[in-house]
């Protein structure tokens, strides 16, 4: 081999080498926004019945065990009221300040509900490890039949379904 194609290989093998670009680490960013349409929603669990227990005909008025309804809402909501159904035979619904009235026969016995709000507890905020919680808005639910009553067990038997309803 001539010494001039040993040149010429070395120089092609030089320029070649150099420029060929050495390989480097690099990235790239760029920046996004995350969206979402947030829906309020509240849930209620099971609410017991509200039991008079025992009324005797003419006797003194009975007041109903309360009872709670727990609501699991949306964190955050203010200005929820409440309200009950009309659909129970003979049956009224109204709003008092804060307070869901009702009231309602049942066995000929004339009878009063209320419901009112109790102090809400905070849920817990959502974080990178967890889901976080709702509001937990309770409503306690208390009746009365009043005092000096016959009744009429024929009368809009028991038991009989009210329902509550909550606004937000």
């Amino acid at each position: 081999m001539s010494i001039r194609k040993y040149l010429r290989g070395l120089i092609a093998v030089a320029l070649f080498t150099g420029i060929t670009p050495a390989a480097h680490a690099a990235t790239a960013s760029g920046n996004f926004n995350v969206t979402v349409a947030l829906t309020s929603a509240c849930t209620v669990g099971a609410i017991g019945d509200l039991a008079f227990g025992t009324y005797t005909a003419f006797g003194a008025a009975v007041n109903a065990t309360p009872v709670t309804a727990n609501f699991s809402c949306t964190r955050g909501l203010t200005g929820i009221t409440a309200n009950f159904d009309t659909a129970a035979p003979d049956s009224t619904a109204a709003a008092a300040n804060t307070n869901a009235v009702g009231a309602g026969v049942i066995q000929g016995l004339q009878y009063s509900i209320t419901a009112t709000p109790q102090t809400v507890v905070a849920g817990t905020a959502a974080t990178a490890a967890s889901i976080g919680t709702a509001d937990t808005v309770p409503f306690e639910i208390t009746g009365t039949i009043a005092a000096n009553q016959a009744g009429n067990p024929a009368q809009n038997a028991s038991p009989q379904l009210r329902t509550l309803t909550i606004n937000f």
